[in-house]
């Protein structure tokens, strides 16, 4: 079954690691912040990408066709993320809410950001995290959240386990 999972890796091969597990048929997501800001000589606008995590890239594979090995004798692949032993599995609602966050309008007009179809909470979290200028904070942030899913994962594996959640009606 395909999940994500984090990979860190070491930043200077960045890009050619991508391109390596690419081509073994392994879905891969690096989140960016991109920023525009007008330039006072010119009329147009520059634009900045910054990385939001250096160091890390989401990973959506199955562990059966493509084992976690083969990716980690890549060069420059250092390890899965794992917590209590166990490689740490994203949930999918996660990582489409890091990419809608993360998505913004090219114009120069942009005054607000626009969610769609996201619990305000992760909305919330996510947005905090990706505003914050530290990147040693922002991955802090993001490995506090990867926590917080695996705890939840495991809750929801366990046979017989009930998972309640308190909903707030304005």
């Amino acid at each position: 079954m395909k999940n994500w999972r984090v990979l860190m890796h070491n930043s200077a091969v960045h890009q050619s690691l991508i391109t390596l597990i690419e081509q073994l048929d392994v879905e891969v997501y690096s989140p960016e912040s991109t920023t525009y800001r007008k330039r006072p000589d010119r009329p147009s606008s520059t634009k900045k990408v910054v990385r939001l995590f250096p160091g890390y890239l989401l990973l959506r594979f199955d562990p059966e066709v493509t084992h976690t090995t083969t990716i980690t004798a890549l060069n420059g692949a250092r390890g899965f993320v794992q917590f209590g032993g166990q490689t740490c599995v994203m949930q999918d609602s996660t990582v489409e809410g890091l990419k809608a966050a993360s998505l913004v309008r090219a114009d120069r007009w942009l005054d607000c950001i626009e969610f769609r179809n996201l619990p305000t909470e992760l909305e919330k979290t996510l947005r905090l995290i990706i505003d914050m200028k530290s990147d040693a904070a922002r991955r802090a942030a993001f490995l506090a959240l990867l926590a917080q899913d695996a705890a939840l994962e495991r809750l929801v594996r366990r046979h017989g386990t009930l998972c309640y959640s308190r909903v707030r009606a304005a």
